[in-house]
């Protein structure tokens, strides 16, 4: 599995891992944008209206059609957040070439589908067709309505937004709802040509292709022009004021308790290895504290684990508890930082965190998509190493260096949603 990066046009980049580990290819578009509100949900929308059809392709129906005779082609566009930067995906899974029945150029076939739909969506009057926008206005709208129906998840995106509120990272990927009942074709077309134009470019491709062949393609059939995109820098608070209280009251059994804190420390940082095993000792794996100590020998809570956003450096420790032990798991829970912090850490407990660790690493070259997500959180901190160079980088990190980086977290917000 060998790596390379190169430069097609100013702007815009590839990241190719050549590989024969897969019989698909996986290749990912990504338009980088800073994440703001008033343009979030626009980018969102996107993502939805541009999958209805093509110029030649008019319809969902005559674009499945011909994905299921490019043996059934997976395209896909969706939105994702990375720090505080928003990331507009096109993704295309596509049968390796060698395991066609005819040995058909199947990638070459799927990269010009790809840009197809990236080029050249349906529109009429000179933007996007109006009876599409209003349908996927209300789909989109349902789906953030629908957020709420995961009351874990909701509760760590909570903290988030009361963690940050100021920042741009308490924005919603998805998109706001009063925004999204404004839009209109003009806009988001008017958009769409904005990130055609002036977003950063990140394709990544993982795959038995030579980066070169997949460069041509791109050059052929995804046409961007070079660009000076916008800088797009993560803001990063290492301390906390106030800590932040804050409760939301909602028809629920089991306690959702979000711990919000500052990490100190991001992907950007050469130290993070060391964060990385902190993360997997205090919660990240089985036989960590979190779970060892709070979850099994106390029993105090359903779940509990540590969220993180590497790229951002804040953390959520997310739990479900019974509302009557929810402050007893709050302090249990702090009370296992503590521990770290002052040294109390096993012989069997480090062992144990840093084959686990070493494990995670690579199990990400397990998955194609494991692959691409791990080196683009990776380009938008600045770095390239790979998930082996990360889990020979394990065993060299120490006891003291954990108890250091652990002391570097503050306290920011503790939420709770609960009856």
């Amino acid at each position: 599995m060998t790596f390379e990066r190169s430069q097609i046009k100013e702007g815009v980049s590839l990241s190719a891992v050549k590989t024969n580990k897969f019989k698909t290819n996986l290749l990912t578009v990504n338009l980088l944008v800073p994440l703001r509100k008033e343009t979030a949900s626009l980018n969102s929308l996107l993502t939805d209206v541009i999958k209805r059809g093509t110029v030649h392709y008019p319809t969902m129906q005559s674009l499945n059609k011909k994905q299921d005779e490019l043996y059934s082609l997976g395209l896909a566009s969706y939105v994702q957040k990375r720090g505080e930067v928003q990331a507009v995906v096109f993704e295309l899974s596509a049968i390796d070439d060698n395991y066609t029945f005819d040995k058909t150029n199947l990638l070459e076939q799927s990269m010009q589908l790809l840009g197809e739909m990236i080029f050249n969506p349906i529109t009429e009057n000179g933007v996007f067709v109006a009876d599409y926008v209003a349908q996927e206005k209300k789909n989109l709208i349902d789906s953030i309505k629908a957020q709420i129906n995961n009351k874990t998840t909701y509760a760590i995106t909570r903290c988030h937004e009361v963690m940050c509120a100021d920042e741009p990272f308490s924005v919603n990927v998805a998109g706001d709802i009063d925004i999204v009942e404004k839009i209109t074709p003009e806009q988001l077309y008017a958009q769409y040509k904005t990130l055609l134009n002036t977003a950063a470019v990140e394709v990544l491709y993982v795959g038995s292709m030579e980066p070169s062949y997949i460069a041509e393609l791109i050059s052929k059939y995804l046409p961007f022009d070079a660009r000076k995109p916008a800088p797009m820098e993560t803001v990063v608070r290492t301390t906390a004021g106030e800590v932040k209280y804050h409760i939301d009251k909602m028809q629920i059994n089991q306690c959702k308790l979000s711990i919000g804190l500052r990490t100190g420390t991001t992907l950007k940082d050469k130290d993070y290895i060391k964060f990385a095993l902190f993360n997997e000792l205090f919660g990240g794996s089985p036989s960590s504290k979190l779970f060892m100590n709070v979850r099994e020998k106390k029993s105090l809570c359903y779940y509990c684990q540590p969220i993180v956003e590497a790229v951002k450096g804040v953390m959520v420790i997310a739990s479900g508890v019974d509302i009557k032990n929810k402050d007893t798991t709050f302090e249990a829970i702090m009370e296992q930082l503590k521990d770290i912090q002052n040294g109390n850490i096993s012989d069997a407990e480090l062992r144990d965190a840093r084959k686990s660790l070493e494990n995670f690493y690579r199990e990400i070259t397990d998955s194609p998509a494991s692959i691409c997500s791990w080196y683009l959180a990776r380009i938008i901190a600045g770095r390239a190493d790979s998930p082996e160079e990360a889990a020979k980088l394990v065993n060299a990190v120490t006891k003291q260096d954990i108890i250091d980086i652990s002391k570097k977290l503050v306290l920011d917000t503790v939420y709770s949603l609960e009856a």
